[in-house]
């Protein structure tokens, strides 16, 4: 069994929410067995992108009056998986260049309404990108190499579209409708099984394989190509790694060995740029193992410090990122207790302040969880400013202004733009839209949104 899914998001940053969503569990035929699917409302304090809106085509007004609150949104995702593993036990989600987004947007969904996303390690995730990735470097005599000009640089595609129609599965341009992109998806799959010798149920052993993970004195070839090239027929190099570490069954560390030699880390934290934290979990790379000639790297004290410390990796190289980026950083011990104050809260809209004392108090009894617990709180009052009947404005204007004014926020400075820039864009992209078209149906519709965001939140 196999749930294909897809969402589309307010924004391309991760600090965005889903607007919209589709899972489907299939059989092993790629037949449907049930559907889960919906609109979300826009939260109190999100105010989408004009950029995410002209792509996915949604109406505003449609996600606000036909859309569930986010918060119950997460509960029917997480009720329909859950029903999912029960019945069929380890279900992968399958979307395409998932791995990197709307796997990492259900985990945050779930995540920051207190509930986990892993079902006991029964949810993984299997990409079709990445699949499609794979069979072009394993047989690329058959791969039908698509090439774009991108900023009058050649570049090979590996859009969805643009595999869709490689592969006679569209002949018409993308919908970006996530019930749609999943139907494309599931259609792309079937067509990359009869087009290469590697089913998707093999790439997914591959996947989960960790035999040579755990396997001393190997090193790891890594075959691949960059996007942008010249050459008709994509040219191939290698990365080579190394095991210095695992830190979990399916999460290992692995250094790049070119790198290493190339730019010789200076400082401990300049080992973050040549390590990867690589979970078996959402990610796959093909490989062949090749003996380990590279021993002296182990002797290397701050490789030592990296492999005893597998297990607190990110501790080793701490980033101020914000909660949303990394929902995981709350830790499993809170998730539960997450879960206890929203559902709290929400029946008693009056015990926000009993909740922060408590939430004081437990912080006293636990000093070693004390960061956890942090961006627990953080995640709770995230839900409060957005559920909360009557949020206190104090506390809305201190979200507003590293989200929205400042960017501080943002993880990459270039993904902020001002609600007033924001503003301006749609402006002009209604002078061109077609007059009694739905793009212009759909910007108008933002326009009013942002408006009276900014006047409700921005002016003073």
């Amino acid at each position: 069994m196999l749930i294909f899914y897809d969402f589309e998001t307010s924004q391309k940053d991760f600090l965005g929410q889903i607007l919209s969503y589709y899972f489907v569990l299939v059989d092993e035929h790629y037949q449907p067995i049930k559907e889960c699917a919906g609109l979300i409302q826009p939260n109190r304090l999100e105010l989408p992108a004009c950029g995410a809106i002209l792509v996915n085509q949604l109406s505003i007004q449609r996600c606000l009056t036909e859309g569930q609150r986010e918060c119950d949104a997460a509960i029917t995702i997480h009720q329909f998986l859950q029903l999912c593993t029960q019945d069929h036990g380890h279900v992968p989600l399958v979307g395409f260049n998932s791995a990197r987004f709307d796997f990492k947007h259900v985990e945050k969904l779930l995540l920051k309404h207190g509930l986990s996303p892993t079902f006991y390690g029964k949810i993984t995730s299997l990409d079709i990108y990445q699949y499609s990735k794979y069979c072009a470097l394993t047989e690329p005599d058959k791969f039908p190499f698509i090439k774009h000009k991108k900023s009058d640089t050649d570049r090979y595609s590996f859009r969805l579209e643009d595999l869709a129609k490689a592969f006679n599965c569209l002949d018409t341009p993308q919908t970006h409708d996530a019930k749609d992109d999943v139907l494309l998806t599931l259609s792309l799959t079937q067509a990359l099984e009869a087009s290469f010798s590697t089913s998707l149920q093999q790439f997914r052993a591959h996947q989960h394989n960790t035999e040579a993970f755990n396997t001393p004195n190997i090193m790891l070839k890594e075959p691949v190509f960059a996007l942008e090239q010249i050459a008709d027929t994509p040219i191939v190099t290698t990365n080579e790694w190394l095991v210095i570490g695992k830190a979990s069954k399916s999460t290992y560390i692995l250094l790049d060995i070119k790198a290493y030699h190339n730019t010789p880390p200076q400082t401990f934290s300049d080992y973050a740029t040549i390590t990867r934290y690589f979970n078996t979990r959402t990610t796959t790379f093909s490989y062949s193992t090749h003996p380990n000639t590279h021993d002296a790297i182990k002797n290397d004290p701050n490789i030592q410090k990296i492999t005893d410390n597998a297990l607190q990796y990110f501790k080793l190289f701490p980033v101020d990122w914000d909660i949303e980026y990394r929902p995981w950083a709350m830790g499993f011990d809170c998730i539960d207790t997450l879960r206890t104050y929203i559902e709290r809260l929400h029946q008693n809209p009056d015990d926000y302040s009993a909740i922060i004392s408590d939430w004081k108090s437990l912080k006293q009894t636990r000093p070693t969880k004390s960061t956890e617990l942090h961006f627990m709180i953080t995640l709770f009052n995230r839900y409060y400013l957005n559920h909360h009947p009557t949020p206190n404005p104090d506390h809305i204007q201190k979200y507003i202004g590293p989200r929205y004014v400042s960017g501080h926020m943002h993880r990459n400075p270039m993904d902020h733009t001002h609600p007033d820039t924001e503003l301006a864009t749609i402006e002009f992209h209604l002078t061109n839209a077609p007059k009694s078209s739905h793009e212009q149906s759909i910007l108008n519709e933002l326009k009013d949104y942002t408006q009276q965001f900014i006047s409700h939140y921005l002016k003073s």
